[in-house]
């Protein structure tokens, strides 16, 4: 599991011992699962049955509360624990396909209740659970203030995501859709899906050096700029992802800068 944005330290190492335990758990599992995969669905535990819980094998569910995105479970990850066991549940949902092992939750009581470590385990999961959700929820009561909304926007065809010469505050991806880049209302590029942006200004404190609009209806994941660092740090992958786009852009303005100089010569 992590959370987008800045969290403490204590959130930290809950985390970490809660993803240990996660996988110690589920060590020597063998009841019968059947692996199953998710993709663009708004609530995913809907097609959960009744008495079926899940262990992710890979990929992102995004934990949706009152319509928020508050944060993700990925590979390795418990999902539907509160549902199966007839407690209050937040809703799951993903953007891209995820691959979940389905429970029977009998099978996963039994393989839990028949070795005694297995027992200390659980409880010792539930535990630090609980001590997350309240590590959690002290931090976000103290850090509660005013701003612009973020997380993921829908964005429809001809909007303008980034404007030319406006401040830089927030770093995008987009998890749906393309969109074109222009300078001086000149297409000079493409913004694909996947794709990071934005993230140029937000480094180097500039305005924006280019206009991002929306070639067709857009999913983005809009994240703060103080937040992107922490985003990187938690998700190394994250600035792989962008050396990689930026690398792809830079080869497209060669190209083009060699066919102007081909026209002009």
């Amino acid at each position: 599991m992590f959370f987008l944005g800045k969290i403490p330290q204590s959130v930290e190492k809950l985390l970490d011992r809660l993803q240990t335990l996660s996988e110690r758990l589920m060590e020597g599992f063998s009841a019968e699962s059947v692996s199953q995969t998710f993709s663009n669905e708004s609530q995913i535990l809907d097609l959960f049955a009744t008495e079926q819980l899940g262990c992710i094998r890979s990929g992102v569910v995004t934990i949706v509360s009152k319509g928020v995105e508050v944060a993700c479970y990925e590979a390795g990850d418990l999902v539907g624990v509160s549902r199966v066991f007839g407690l209050p549940y937040s809703d799951l949902k993903v953007d891209e396909p995820v691959e979940i092992d389905l429970i029977q939750r009998d099978h996963f009581v039994q393989f839990v209740n028949s070795d005694p470590m297995r027992q200390h385990r659980w409880s010792n999961y539930l535990l630090t659970l609980a001590a997350l959700y309240q590590e959690v929820l002290a931090h976000f009561h103290v850090q509660v203030q005013v701003q612009t909304p973020k997380g993921f926007q829908q964005i429809s065809e001809g909007d303008v995501i980034i404007r030319e010469g406006d401040i830089a505050d927030t770093v995008y991806q987009l998890m749906s859709g393309s969109a074109d880049v222009t300078v001086n209302n000149v297409t000079v590029g493409e913004v694909l899906n996947g794709e990071i942006f934005g993230a140029m200004a937000v480094f180097t404190g500039e305005e924006r050096n280019a206009t991002v609009t929306a070639r067709q209806d857009c999913q983005l994941l809009a994240i703060p700029k103080n937040q992107f660092v922490d985003l990187i740090r938690a998700q190394p992958e994250t600035a792989i992802t962008l050396l990689d786009n930026m690398s792809r852009r830079i080869k497209s303005l060669n190209e083009q800068v060699i066919r102007q100089s081909a026209r002009i010569a």
